[in-house]
């Protein structure tokens, strides 16, 4: 454990002299300054013992002393202090940099599933600026180390009797690190309702649950749930500083009467000639010291454990990309095309803290150059199954094939160049028209460029968009989303077309993904757009890539090469739209149902 805590230490030096060495270096000298702030009583004791013997060489030494601390001291705290808090900001960005890095270049989706992940991230969320403060707190560890020390020097010269005032220090050590695990405690034992509390607080602000919180009258029902839930993120915290108050109070009473009894002590020594008056000067002013060596001694635990925990948690963290990368370090490049095609072999899948499989020993085979949809009820498995052919997820169980090689091998991140998809949950990219559909295939490199505006319109128009960028004011120049004071707010519908023109930007993609596409629009709207945008994934698949519809409404998918029909995680059927119909079986009954609808 001591070993884990010195290489946080060493962390947090290195990412701070990387940053800055001038003002690593610069900040060290208010610990400088603070030894000679904590010589003063050294320093009255000799001006009194001057006056007392008529000592000309003990006053100067006291007042130059005093004069010397007074300047240099100020100066050297006020140098260390502008360091320390310049870096602060500093090694915030860079600490907001690694984690965003880290979570957002993870190879898979896996950890957004974990809850133990998504504890340990709000925690350190909810911390943040101490990842910032990580540097300032061990300067403050360091000043609050040589105070003591100084003080614990002065004071023996003083007289040796004030060192019983350090006994006072056990207790208080054992208090602050009972009161740090209690603070740790306290930290993991809140995260989960935290994160609740922040989802119904989100809510409440949240645009899109507005309609719904007033119509069902909800409002007074969710300011209950967020009470609730602060209310058992606070609770932890309120335990842990009332045992920690009351456990304060007991030292610092102790310390009072300890205190009291060796000045009374002391001050009948001095009457009686058995030490100087230059003594007990700087032991009457030594003991304020003694105090505060036991908060330095609380605060310097104070500062490290808090600086220890968070970056603890920014090591876990670090620690859970290193093992999820090192388990993605597949190096083999992707195919330019599909020969034989996507392949699932006895493929099981689990989320994270959920008992229930979500695909269960699942053999499918995709061939290549087929327009295949997917249909099911809710939970079947459809979503799962895209997660886990574009690499989102890992197997439990089983293995993905590309063409015959295992999608584990394969560079997850060239894999991914040869995808493409349009989702439900679409992203809303609130930049300009041509950012926002850009996307869609960028260049890679450091500085990614993006299509040719041809290629964009190309895109808009395969995915029957082109309506949508006639009506932007500025065309592709349009800053979209409420985010910017000009910006053009869409409809839901024109998001969601922006989405599919931003799938259909790649040229033939080996995977292309439509999943529930077209769920903001009316099915006419649907149907139409689907004939358009089917001839683009035709043209995807005649070159050697498969093209995945995932749809709730059975009528868009009869041109399809393929049906497959999930359900509870496995497949239940699979042909043709009239294979399907004509063995009257899952499909032709699901079909028949939603056909009935529209009647």
């Amino acid at each position: 454990m001591i070993r884990y805590h010195l290489q946080s230490i060493g962390l947090v030096l290195r990412t701070s002299w990387r940053i800055s060495p001038s003002a690593t270096l610069i900040a060290f000298l208010e610990a400088v300054g603070r030894v000679l702030q904590y010589l003063r009583p050294l320093f009255f004791g000799l001006i009194v013992g001057g006056l007392t013997t008529h000592s000309l060489h003990l006053l100067v030494l006291g007042v130059g002393g005093i004069a010397f601390s007074e300047s240099c001291g100020f100066l050297l705290g006020t140098a260390g202090v502008q360091a320390r808090v310049g870096l602060n900001e500093r090694i915030g960005h860079h600490f907001d940099a690694e984690v965003a890095r880290i979570s957002g270049t993870a190879a898979t989706l896996d950890h957004l599933q974990d809850p133990q992940y998504r504890d340990q991230m709000h925690a350190l969320r909810e911390r943040m600026g101490a990842l910032g403060m990580a540097y300032n707190s061990l300067i403050n560890a360091v000043n609050n180390l040589v105070a003591p020390v100084t003080t614990i020097v002065v004071a023996a010269g003083a007289d040796l009797r004030l060192l019983l005032l350090l006994l006072i220090g056990v207790p208080a050590t054992w208090w602050a690190n009972r009161t740090m695990r209690w603070e740790q405690r306290a930290e993991d034992a809140s995260a989960a309702a935290g994160r609740r509390s922040k989802h119904f607080s989100g809510l409440a602000v949240d645009p899109v649950a507005a309609s719904e919180l007033r119509i069902f009258g909800a409002r007074n029902l969710l300011l209950r749930l967020v009470g609730r839930e602060a209310g058992e993120w606070r609770k932890p915290f309120a335990q842990a500083e009332t045992r920690g108050a009351a456990l304060s109070t007991g030292v610092t009473l102790l310390y009072v009467v300890a205190a009291t009894g060796i000045l009374v002590w002391m001050a009948h020594d001095a009457l009686h000639g058995r030490i100087s008056a230059a003594r007990f000067t700087t032991g009457v002013l030594v003991v304020g010291q003694l105090r505060d060596v036991v908060g330095s001694l609380q605060s310097t635990v104070h500062f490290l454990g808090q600086m220890l925990r968070t970056v603890k948690r920014y090591r876990w963290l670090a620690e859970y990309g290193e093992t999820a990368a090192a388990a993605h370090a597949g190096t083999t490049a992707a195919p330019e095309a599909l020969h034989d095609g996507l392949t699932l072999r006895g493929v099981s899948f689990r989320y994270p803290g959920s008992e229930r499989e979500a695909l269960h020993d699942l053999d499918l085979h995709l061939p290549a150059g087929e327009v295949i949809a997917v249909v099911g009820e809710n939970g079947a498995g459809k979503s799962t199954l895209i997660g886990l052919l574009t690499g989102m997820y890992d197997v439990n169980a089983g293995s993905v094939l590309v063409d015959s090689t295992p999608l584990q091998q394969l560079s997850l991140d060239d894999w991914r160049r040869h995808c493409s998809g349009a989702f439900q949950d679409h992203l809303k990219l609130e930049l300009t028209a041509r950012e926002a559909v850009g996307v869609g295939d960028l260049s890679p490199g450091v500085a990614p460029a993006i299509p040719s505006d041809e290629r964009l319109l190309a895109a808009l128009d395969d995915a029957a968009a082109s309506d949508v960028l006639a009506a932007l004011p500025d065309g592709l120049d349009t800053r979209l989303g409420s985010s910017w004071p000009s910006g053009v707010e869409l409809s839901g519908g024109q998001w969601q077309r922006l989405a599919i023109g931003r799938a259909m930007v790649r040229r033939s993609p080996l995977l292309l993904v439509l999943d529930e596409p077209t769920s903001a629009l009316d099915p006419a709207t649907e149907h139409a757009l689907f004939d358009r945008y089917s001839a683009a994934a035709k043209a995807t698949s005649r070159a050697g890539g498969v093209t995945l519809i995932v749809t709730h409404r059975f009528s868009t998918v009869a041109s399809a090469d393929r049906v497959i029909v999930l359900a509870d995680g496995t497949v239940a059927e699979q042909g043709t739209h009239a294979e399907l119909m004509a063995a009257g079986g899952r499909y032709a009954q699901l079909y028949g149902l939603q056909a009935a609808g529209y009647r």
